[in-house]
């Protein structure tokens, strides 16, 4: 009994200790690190939880052993173990504990010792942390140590997080980079806390974090995914918000450096038949640095619009290279103004939802995008100034030379109609003195420019307008048409007028009249179109400009030859819908009789009407030739005898037709023939023929569309055409007949 009390005073000993020791560890792990997570990692540790089951297991020793229950059973050898089990399990039990207790104590030691904690987080993370727990707990502790200004722990767990950032960085090789969220959100507490300070500052935290190492890494190239960019845009808005701009300019610097490492020219390979062979890399690598450069300009215009001057003026300087290099800067008028162009974005292509992209702290609402997009195009109208101030070192090197345009007549005047709002926001600029003079831009007056035979900036844009209204005009008379986009109209064209042509096939009779008939023409169209949807480049999308005048002659052919049944009819009866296929009935005329139908709807009296013997192409063994719809003949039939068929003939043009206008033939099976005359470059005396009310500067901007083609209808005369109309009462079509008054001849 004596030997069992020194152990129960061991467990009352250290139950006695045990749970004021437990509770001031989680409650100073809270104050140490203002970290939750840090205290349930605590919580959760295996030496924590033994040491409770041991406790509680030798407690319900002790009170086994005080019970002294007798033994139930006796094995021999083995009586002497169950006789004094519960004294034995007393002594496990409680050296279970003690050893449990130290386990537990160094552990504490561990958590309460920030250089052994740090050590022992990231042996872990090392070893297995799927789920980021260690190292969202080594993010607390960084973070409290940032707020603490450890430099040496702070330090100590930057190294890790380097590390770790680039490893993600080669575990995602040759696709976009895309950190955990615990990546991201460290970055950012991380540049919110050290945002804070102004005066008692880590430098070497501020680059590695505001400045982008950990996100972008150095040299290594990875491609940065939408999500990165993200949070590097949301960190920018940090470091504008608590207006610290030397984070701004640590990420400007190592953007600066990572730019010309990172974004390295590949040059163009090719193969046996000189084709670029790598043109996919090389679109990919241009991608990935006009991406990095649109980020950079779209920060300039936050810094603008956050009135962050002073930064701008840092930016706009720094290099670090002799002669200077300035790599996230523009360096000729053409950068800007394409630059200029792609965030205007007047369409809103290229940004519809500019807020979501590029957000304004402060800019909400529907009108947030143009405001931002506004102040992204201020920006690069500061850059115009800044082009000024560059000193040209190499021979190609001309900052203000006049920019050119692009090759379409859509984007030239896309450029020239974006000019005005440019020389808007350019006035602002030179009428801002704290802009002006921040970014060292004062220098620029109109007595400067003079002394330097250089143009004063207003006096550069409104000769650059003049330029570039000149180069538009020319474009648009004497840009060259293009091959294709007229034989597009000749195959457009062919294809409308063969298919119209064919659809009247059989209508027409087997062999062609050739004596006494009647006949009716109708001719080919021409029509003056603007010459720009011909061109290789044109101003805008086109919608039917190759099918338009082939639309207009297929619709005449049909009206043409519909009316030519108006005009040869001998009969014509007004009867209602039930009784139309009854009058035939009546009529009884047999096989050699066909029916003609240009007008009604077959369909709808086989299902609605019910008409026996009825199919879309017979009717009690007469055939139903179906035509084209017409509104010449609408809510009509006709009866014909087969031989009384008219011909239907595509006449050959004339010569003198042929000598004018050097027309193609654009169809195999039709005397079909066009041409596209440019008026720019045509005769005289089709320009006057086609002048009209528009002037001859004018005319020289379109084309003169032909289609050269005559369609010959030719009718017996004296046959019988029997007209049969649906009457209704919703149409005034005159007085109804009733079926005693259908008769044959």
């Amino acid at each position: 009994m004596g030997a069992i009390s020194d152990y129960v005073k061991i467990v009352t000993t250290l139950l006695g200790i045990a749970y004021p020791i437990l509770f001031q560890v989680v409650a100073r792990l809270d104050e140490k690190y203002s970290s939750n997570l840090i205290v349930e990692l605590f919580d959760e540790e295996k030496v924590k939880i033994y040491f409770k089951v041991f406790l509680i297991s030798s407690l319900l020793s002790f009170l086994l052993w005080s019970l002294e229950i007798p033994s139930f059973i006796n094995i021999e050898g083995f009586n002497f173990l169950i006789n004094n089990s519960a004294a034995i399990l007393v002594i496990l039990n409680t050296c279970l504990l003690v050893i449990s207790f130290f386990l537990f104590v160094n552990k504490i030691l561990i958590y309460y010792t920030p250089s052994k904690f740090i050590n022992y987080l990231i042996r872990n993370h090392n070893r297995s942390d799927i789920n980021l727990t260690h190292f969202k707990a080594l993010s607390d502790v960084f973070i409290h140590s940032i707020k603490k200004q450890n430099i040496t722990n702070s330090t100590r767990i930057s190294r890790f997080f380097y590390d770790s950032f680039k490893t993600e960085r080669v575990n995602s090789k040759d696709k976009p980079v895309v950190y955990p969220d615990s990546y991201y959100t460290l970055v950012y507490n991380s540049i919110e806390e050290l945002a804070i300070f102004k005066t008692q500052r880590n430098p070497s935290l501020e680059y590695r974090t505001s400045g982008g190492v950990w996100l972008l890494g150095e040299m290594e190239g990875a491609e940065i995914s939408d999500t990165t960019y993200a949070c590097l845009w949301r960190n920018i808005l940090l470091a504008v918000k608590y207006e610290n701009d030397d984070l701004i300019i640590y990420h400007w610097e190592h953007c600066h450096q990572y730019f010309w490492t990172s974004f390295k020219n590949i040059r163009a390979e090719y193969d046996e038949e000189f084709n670029i062979s790598n043109t996919e890399q090389l679109e990919k690598v241009k991608s990935q640095k006009e991406r990095f450069l649109e980020f950079h300009y779209a920060l300039g215009g936050l810094l603008l619009y956050k009135k962050r001057y002073t930064c701008l003026g840092k930016i706009f300087t720094y290099t670090t290279s002799e002669p200077p290099k300035y790599e996230l800067l523009p360096e000729t008028m053409q950068e800007i103004f394409s630059r200029y162009d792609h965030f205007r974005d007047p369409l809103e292509f290229k940004f519809p939802w500019m807020s979501s992209k590029y957000p304004f702290r402060g800019l909400i609402g529907v009108n947030s995008s143009r405001v931002i997009k506004k102040w992204i195009c201020h920006y690069m109208a500061l850059l115009f100034l800044r082009q000024y101030t560059i000193v040209p070192y190499l021979i190609y090197m001309k900052p203000l030379e006049f920019p050119s345009l692009p090759k379409t007549q859509g984007e030239k005047k896309r450029w020239i109609e974006g000019l005005d709002f440019f020389k808007r926001l350019l006035n602002e600029s030179l009428s801002n003195s704290d802009l002006i003079k921040s970014t060292d831009l004062d220098f620029i007056t109109e007595e400067w420019c003079s002394k330097y035979g250089k143009l004063y900036p207003i006096t550069y844009l409104e000769q650059l307008k003049d330029k570039f209204e000149d180069e538009y005009s020319d474009g648009e008379v004497n840009t060259p048409l293009a091959a294709e986009k007229i034989q597009e109209f000749y195959d457009t064209t062919a294809k409308i007028l063969e298919n119209v042509i064919d659809s009247y096939s059989e209508l027409n009779r087997d062999d062609e009249l050739v004596k006494d008939y009647n006949k009716w023409f109708v001719n080919g169209q021409k029509m003056i179109q603007n010459r720009d949807p011909f061109t290789q480049t044109p101003e805008a999308h086109h919608l039917n400009y190759d099918s338009i005048l082939g639309s207009l002659l297929a619709e005449n052919i049909k009206v043409g030859i519909d009316s030519t049944f108006q005009m040869s009819f001998t009969k014509s009866y007004l009867l209602k819908p039930q009784n139309i296929f009854k009058a035939i009935d009546k009529l009884n005329i047999i096989e050699d009789y066909l029916i003609l139908n240009p007008g009604i709807n077959i369909e709808y009296y086989i299902s609605f009407h019910r008409i026996e013997f009825l199919t879309v192409d017979n009717y009690r063994g007469i055939k139903i030739i179906n035509l084209p719809q017409s509104m010449a003949n609408r809510n009509s039939i006709f009866l014909i005898r087969k031989i009384d068929l008219p011909s239907i003939i595509s006449v050959d043009i004339e010569s003198k037709i042929d000598v004018k206008y050097s027309p193609e033939r654009i169809s195999k099976k039709y005397n079909i023939f066009a041409s596209v005359i440019d008026l720019n470059n045509a005769s005289e005396e089709i320009r006057n023929e086609n002048s009209q009310e528009i002037t001859t500067d004018e005319l020289r901007k379109y084309v003169l569309l032909n289609i050269f083609h005559s369609t010959e209808i030719r009718w017996k005369k004296n046959i019988d055409l029997i007209e049969l109309i649906e009457y209704s009462e919703y149409r005034q079509m005159g007085l109804e007949n009733e079926l005693e008054d259908v008769v044959l001849r």
